[in-house]
């Protein structure tokens, strides 16, 4: 099979993909000045952690700046012990507790991930959507920003520990935010959204799962929704549950790009 890369686009369904808004500094540009919430987001996260694991400060901080490789072993583990059939995959995600860990370490801690989020934020209160999907958003790393910002936010994911510190996390702070459970529950509160992102998730299902989940997600697009969409397809060294692209999959992400649904 033939991998490929989707890089971060923004897509209306009326139209061609542009890139996500990534504006370069003049050459002789300033230095950055420090980013005063970052730290108190830091601190925040690691003390949700903390209180959701009975972990201990040093602990949760040890374990998040291994990055991806506990998540990469465990997937490892499972594969030496069986097939890795549609139903193992599913289960694999609901269970894992490795993602609280690697998210929050992307988002909080890489300078790259933590602008792109920031633009990303930027961009929805410069078009001001009325509500925002975030599916497969996990441990709610974008969605929680998002809602945050004064945004009306629906999260979407499978029932399992990253949806369930997702919905911890918005609890204990308050935070107005909407939870799909996506395996057991038939569609999200919403009929249809302004702005649908799936950052990061589609190349994690199978074949029939992924056209399953676009079926859904273009029944929930209107002539005005921007799909926000980044899909690195394709096994690697460093993420060996990323599935490799065909045709199948190439068709089911140009759906979910431009097509809408019959009402």
């Amino acid at each position: 099979m033939r991998a490929v890369l989707l890089t971060l686009v923004l897509v209306a369904c009326k139209g061609e993909p542009t890139s996500a808004p990534k504006p370069k500094p003049p050459v002789d540009a300033p230095a950055r000045l420090p980013d005063p919430t970052l730290a108190a987001e830091q601190g925040e996260y690691v003390a949700d952690v903390m209180a959701f694991t009975n972990q201990t400060f040093e602990q949760v901080r040890a374990r998040m700046k291994l990055g991806s490789t506990p998540l990469k072993e465990e997937w490892e583990s499972w594969e030496a012990r069986g097939e890795m059939t549609d139903e193992r995959i599913k289960e694999f995600y609901k269970q894992t507790t490795n993602y609280i860990y690697e998210l929050a370490e992307w988002h909080l801690f890489v300078d790259d991930k933590r602008q792109s989020d920031l633009a990303l934020v930027q961009y929805m209160r410069e078009h001001a959507p009325k509500n925002i999907l975030d599916f497969g958003g996990g441990a709610g790393l974008t969605a929680i920003p998002l809602a945050r910002a004064g945004f009306d936010v629906t999260l979407a994911d499978l029932e399992g520990t990253s949806l369930d510190f997702a919905a911890f996390r918005a609890k204990r702070h308050a935070i107005p935010l909407k939870i799909w459970k996506s395996d057991v529950e038939p569609m999200p509160p919403d009929t249809t959204y302004d702005v649908i992102l799936a950052l990061d998730v589609l190349e994690h299902l199978p074949a029939a799962e992924l056209e399953a989940v676009v079926t859904k997600l273009v029944s929930l697009k209107t002539e005005k929704t921007t799909v926000i969409m980044s899909a690195p397809f394709g096994r690697t060294s460093v993420h060996p549950m990323h599935l490799d692209s065909d045709e199948h999959t190439e068709r089911q992400v140009e759906r979910l790009r431009t097509e809408l649904p019959r009402r």
